[in-house]
């Protein structure tokens, strides 16, 4: 599958300018703005989409792309290879990691709180981080040995990217 280019700026160099400015040769310098994004109430197509991921894959600042789109909301386009849906879930995850921590207290303290599955991986983390081991956690949030390791597994994913976050674009970035 070939990307249609045209001369010019990428298309995050074209959509915002200022909000990327220390990102350097981009994989979608030359690419047409449209792959990217679609003019306002179009949306993207599969094709569209998949043809951005691949110029995405390659790209040498695809992450902070990502980065930058998470952490300031960008809600339209495809961004560090991934779609507005894909970057909503992110968020949400994220979101779920800093209640995990309340929670965590909560479960230690004895309350028992109902732990949602989406909250679960952050839940586990917090209790691990609390020094709590495998099988007490599995006691607490009645929770199999596989069902912690991946709950972990997945907290760990997110750990890492908003580890990567704070690093490229922490909070209070603009």
């Amino acid at each position: 599958m070939r990307t249609v280019v045209q001369r010019g700026r990428s298309a995050i160099e074209a959509s915002s300018p200022a909000v990327l400015p220390g990102l350097s040769a981009p994989a979608c310098r030359n690419a047409d703005p449209a792959l990217f994004f679609p003019a306002y109430g179009v949306p993207l197509s599969d094709l569209q989409i998949r043809a951005a991921k691949e110029l995405c894959a390659g790209c040498p600042v695809r992450e902070e792309c990502l980065a930058i789109a998470v952490r300031s909301d960008e809600s339209d386009g495809i961004w560090g290879g991934t779609t507005p849906i894909e970057r909503r879930r992110m968020r949400v995850q994220l979101a779920r990691m800093e209640q995990g921590a309340e929670l965590a207290r909560a479960v230690v303290s004895g309350e028992g709180p109902q732990v949602l599955q989406g909250l679960r991986p952050a839940v586990v983390h917090n209790l691990f981080a609390m020094g709590w081991n495998a099988e007490r956690i599995g006691e607490a949030l009645q929770l199999a040995s596989g069902e912690i390791q991946a709950a972990r597994a997945m907290a760990a994913r997110s750990q890492a990217f908003l580890a990567f976050m704070e690093r490229h674009c922490p909070k209070g970035w603009s």
